[in-house]
């Protein structure tokens, strides 16, 4: 993809980094891509718009893992129609003699956003660690890309974020339902690997 300043990415994560408990265990990181800061602000918009149809308050959190399934479905019915692209990166971490260090996971992560997303500004959900590892790699890179860490709780785009990996992270384990959950967001997929460390 062509270097594009104007790109906005909103990363967010499942699963933590370390020994693996049993042989499906998996870390997976997706970046919700737009291609500008107005077809940004129109998905943040129809987010609001979803809470005031809902009749939740406005600080309500759109969060897949505790949201309850009538808010759960209409969120995923809105985001079908919004415009915006998927990087998902799935690490399964299948060794039990291995830790999977920050900074390993981190290298896999920027490779794949600095070859389809050069030039794009990202935002990510709370995550120190993973962040400071980012930052460091995406500085030393000629890619032009800059990251930020954020709050998703007032954050519409990075709770967004937060549905696709959860979605994303149900489908690496491959389910039918979440197959099924999954599978209108195929098209906006650039990119959904499965790497073992």
């Amino acid at each position: 993809m062509c270097y594009n300043p104007a790109m906005l990415g909103y990363m967010d994560e499942s699963g933590e980094p370390g020994v693996a408990n049993h042989d499906n265990d998996y870390l997976v990181v997706s970046l919700v891509v737009f291609e500008s800061q107005d077809v940004a602000d129109k998905c943040s918009a129809g987010i609001e718009r979803l809470r005031t149809r809902l009749n939740l308050p406005l600080n309500y959190e759109f969060k897949i893992s505790r949201n309850s399934n009538k808010v759960k479905t209409a969120f995923i019915a809105l985001m079908v129609n919004l415009d915006f692209r998927i990087i998902t990166v799935s690490i399964r971490k299948n060794d039990f003699k291995k830790t999977a260090s920050y900074k390993r996971i981190a290298e896999h992560i920027a490779n794949e956003i600095e070859l389809n997303c050069p030039g794009i500004r990202i935002l990510q959900d709370r995550n120190p660690i993973l962040y400071k590892e980012l930052e460091t790699l995406f500085k030393k890179s000629k890619s032009g890309i800059s990251i930020k860490i954020a709050n998703s709780h007032s954050n519409n785009l990075l709770q967004l974020a937060d549905y696709i990996t959860g979605l994303s992270a149900k489908k690496v384990k491959g389910t039918a339902k979440a197959l099924k959950h999954y599978k209108p967001f195929i098209k906006k997929q650039i990119y959904f690997g499965e790497i073992s460390i």
